[in-house]
């Protein structure tokens, strides 16, 4: 996929995509006094803001992101190991931070298809969420990845209707939220245990 960006004007998407950050800044600022409520509050705002910016990116890409290596892990919390491919992913592709972990995405110019925690000129093109706070992010071992507000790598898969691989026909989103149990399990797997995705935060 070349990265390409056309001209255009204020669109619904991007309405949409501010709508989705302000609702994540308006949960962080007004979630209640039990911290685990405001957590999951702040996660819910950070995820409507994320599909957001999905259909941001669709608009210009005509496709989803697919993240290179979906089941790459990393050690998130102590003991705690985390699928981090899709949370690389959703970083790069909606913060504009390198490429590399993006399924088929080439740069259109000479530049560092690994992120570094910034965005450098040449990068300000590809930026698709605009003004992300910096929460929403955080840096794994040599990785930077999308997180939710427990600081747990959000979840993402893209449809393939050949594979079934999803709930939704577009993609399924989801946080595991207060789950530290079933932190490898995907969304799939709520099909026939719909009691596992019970604490999750998800879009279906």
């Amino acid at each position: 996929m070349k990265i390409t960006r056309k001209g255009h004007g204020f669109t619904l998407i991007e309405l949409l995509v501010v709508i989705g950050i302000i609702a994540l800044l308006a949960a962080l600022v007004l979630g209640s006094g039990n911290p685990a409520s405001s957590k999951r509050q702040a996660t819910q705002g950070t995820m409507e803001a994320v599909a957001a910016a999905l259909e941001r990116y669709y608009e210009q890409y005509g496709e989803y992101p697919e993240p290179v290596n979906a089941d790459e892990t990393a050690e998130i919390m102590p003991g705690k190991v985390y699928r981090i491919g899709a949370a690389k992913c959703l970083y790069q592709a909606l913060r504009g931070d390198g490429y590399d972990a993006i399924k088929g995405a080439k740069s259109v110019e000479k530049g560092e298809s690994q992120s570094d925690g910034k965005v450098s000129a040449d990068e300000i093109k590809n930026v698709i969420m605009a003004d992300m706070p910096e929460g929403l992010w955080r840096k794994v071992g040599g990785s930077y990845i999308l997180v939710d507000s427990f600081g747990r790598p959000f979840q993402y898969i893209k449809a393939d209707s050949a594979k079934k691989n999803t709930l939704n026909s577009t993609y399924d989103l989801w946080s595991y939220s207060q789950d530290d149990k079933n932190v490898m399990a995907k969304s799939k797997d709520t099909e026939a245990n719909a009691s596992l995705g019970a604490k999750w935060i998800k879009n279906w």
